[in-house]
This record gives structure tokens, sequence and C-alpha cells, in this order.
């Protein structure tokens, strides 16, 4: 069975390979819409104000502008868009990230807790940014409703309006029911290639997108996953590994100069972020490895728990073996409000 497997991936590699000469504009995923680019605006304008009531918004301002940093610089990359982007964070525990109508993208706390890099995050707002410029979301508002309820649904944005608002109500659950669960197989492949193509142009490691794949399905093994990008509907995840992996090794074959990771940059930035439930009162702590420690001893010494080395081996998406160089950060997770770097965030000069 195994060898089966290494077969049809080899032959699965030749083909990509041989499909990916030159790297041609993927596929657009299936599906048309009635809705207008300026209608999709007003869509996601609505929706974001929805999205906020409902969610909250994540209340540290410079983690914030961090985030909206890493779109903009991807956006930079890209070129002119049809939309005006706005990436925000918002203060929910579960790992996911969505894009609305318009070039509204989210990331939620629990999505920054569980990456392990600035190109990682760079990975999954490319993703985002490629539903909201392939149009994803409109396609599965057409799809969803229909022509006729959705024209309804249009015109109680337009002044003088109110009287649909019952039918603007439908399109509202129609985001909550189907774009926050994900835009189905073909448009989660489309948006991997547009975010891997996004984050290498803007001068990011796409392995790193890859690497965050295989973290997540291991995190799928453990438990029940609220990822979009991993629902039922999507495509199994070691197919997109595969897939992304062949793109990433495609694209950084090309050359042009170093690629970034910045993982300790990254990390720094996560000291103090809230962890899980609100209630719990549990706080993410950046430690400073010393060379040679291990999850194993960081477990022991810091946290005075060695049986807790795995619980830092996958914070952080590496193996329990692996060794730490002088000055890596670490992300721990203290057992209760313990004080995290003495309430201050861990700041880093970049490299």
């Amino acid at each position: 069975m195994e060898f089966g497997c290494r077969i049809a991936r080899r032959t699965f590699l030749l083909l990509a390979v041989a499909a990916l000469v030159g790297l041609p504009i993927p596929r657009r995923a299936s599906g048309f819409t009635i809705i207008s680019e300026a209608e999709e605006n007003e869509i996601g304008k609505k929706a974001d104000e929805e999205i906020l009531r409902r969610f909250g918004r994540y209340r540290d301002q410079e983690l914030q502008a961090y985030v909206e940093s890493i779109g903009q610089r991807l956006l930079e990359g890209i070129g002119p868009t049809s939309f005006r982007y706005s990436f925000k964070i918002v203060d929910v525990p579960e790992v996911n990230a969505m894009a609305l109508p318009g070039g509204y993208i989210y990331v939620t706390r629990g999505m920054l807790a569980m990456l392990n890099s600035e190109a990682q995050l760079a990975g999954v707002l490319g993703h985002e940014i490629g539903h909201a410029s392939a149009r994803h979301a409109a396609k599965q508002l057409t799809k969803a409703l229909g022509a006729q309820i959705l024209s309804l649904g249009l015109m109680a944005l337009s002044p003088g309006g109110r009287e649909n608002a019952g039918n603007w109500a439908r399109v509202s659950g129609a985001i909550s029911d189907h774009i926050l669960l994900g835009y189905g197989r073909e448009a989660e492949l489309e948006a991997d290639e547009l975010g891997l193509r996004a984050a290498y142009r803007t001068g990011y490691d796409p392995l790193e997108m890859v690497a965050f794949l295989r973290a997540m399905k291991l995190k799928e093994r453990l438990e029940a996953l609220g990822y979009h990008g991993f629902q039922g509907t999507h495509p199994e995840t070691t197919d997109r590994i595969v897939k992304a992996e062949t793109i990433a090794t495609i694209l950084n074959a090309q050359g042009g100069g170093s690629l970034e990771v910045k993982a300790n940059e990254y990390k720094a930035r996560l000291a103090g972020l809230v962890y899980g439930a609100k209630q719990d009162n549990r706080r993410l702590r950046i430690y400073a490895a010393k060379g040679g420690e291990t999850p194993s001893s960081v477990a022991r010494d810091v946290l005075g728990d060695q049986h807790l080395a795995w619980q830092v081996a996958t914070l952080n998406g590496i193996k329990e073996a692996t060794v730490f160089r002088e000055g890596d950060r670490v992300k721990l997770l203290p057992s209760s409000s313990e004080d995290v770097q003495g309430g201050q965030r861990l700041r880093l000069s970049p490299n």
C-alpha cells in the first residue's frame, strides 16, 4: 500500500511539473455571479460590521497593525486589485481565516497562535486574498441563493431598500452558512496556488505554507478542526500538501535571491497572545532558547514538567528531537495565568 502511494505521488509530481512549466496562470474555479464588483464591495462592507459585532476585534493594536502590514505587502507584490483590502484579527480561539466579498479578510487569534513564521502568515493571508481576487464569495452566494433571491437581497443595499431587509438577512445567513465554512474543493486548490504565488512574489518562502499544512494535518488527527480549508467538502489534506509542495518547490527553483521565513520575528510578536477560551486566562509566553536545548529540556526546566515536551514541539511545529539554536524563540503555554515576560511584549530587532 505504501509502495503504491509512493508511485502515485511520483506520477503526480511528474504530471504537475509538466503542467507547471513556465508557471501559467491557474485555471479559475468554475461558477458565475450576478454580483457586480461594486455590489460585492457593499456586501462586504455590511457583512464586515456583522462579523466584528459577532466575533469582536482582538484588542491588540500593535498586532493588528502587523497583520495589516503583511497583507498590504502581499498586495504590493500582486499589483493593482479590484478591491480595497483590509486584514483584521478577530477574537476567536479556533484556528480559522476567512475572506468575505470585497476583500475583507480575517484571521483568528487561534490561527496566529498556530502559525510559526511570518512566511506562514503570508501564505494564509495570500490564500484568502486568492479567494477574494477570484471572487469565490460572489460565486458561492449566487450558487447558494439563486439569482432571484440574491437580486432582492442586493436591493436591500440600495437607498430606500429597507423593504428588502428580509432578503438581506438571507444573504447574510448564506455568508455565515457557506462562505465562512469554505468554498469547495476547486476553489480551495485555486486559492492555495494563488496564495503560494503571492507569498513567493513578495519574497517569502512558499515552502513555509507547506509546513503549516503539515502541522494542520497533524492537528486534524488530534482534534476537530474549524479552519475552513479542512472541512469535509474540501480537498483531502494529504492531496493539498502534495500539490502545494510541488508548486512551492517549482517556484523556489526559479531563483531570484534568498527567501524570508522570519520565525523568530513572528513568534516575538505573539508574547501575551490570549490562547484558548478567555475564561481559561492563558496567554502565550515566548522563551529565548539557549543553544543545545530541546523541547524536552525546555518543558522540564521552564515549564516544570518534562512530559509537556510534546506540547512544546506541537505548538512550535517541530519534532521533540529538535535542538534549538541560541536565541531561537519558542512558544510556550503556561498552565494558568502565569506572568508572561513580566507583562511586556518581547521585542526583537529585524535580521
